[in-house]
Formats: structure tokens, sequence, C-alpha cells
């Protein structure tokens, strides 16, 4: 599942900010929507919630 975090949040060791998109498993990604953390991505993200590197591949 594909999730679009709403706070900060660090994944294996790496600290992210708002607005990234993390693919968790469905438990993990189910875990942080009910923490308020994060919610549901957009199937399809805009270009403007892709980093630079992401625009590039």
């Amino acid at each position: 599942m594909h999730v679009e975090l709403l706070k900060p949040h660090t994944h294996a060791g790496v600290g992210l900010a708002p607005g990234a998109i993390l693919e968790l498993d469905d438990d993990l990604a189910r875990w942080l929507i009910a923490l308020e953390t994060a919610r549901p991505a957009r199937t399809t993200p805009t270009p403007a919630l892709l980093s630079p590197a992401e625009k590039s591949q």
C-alpha cells in the first residue's frame, strides 16, 4: 500500500518530511494511518508530489 506522510517520520533510519510517498506492507500502512501520521496516497501521484530524483526515473 502507498501512503503519503502527513507528519515527519523516520522510516528505516531515514528522516522523511510530510508529503513523502512510501510503499509499505498493509499492516504498517494502516498503523501509520490510524496514528494520523499518513494517509492513503493517490494511485497516481501528481508531479508536484514527486522529488526531482523521482521525476528523473
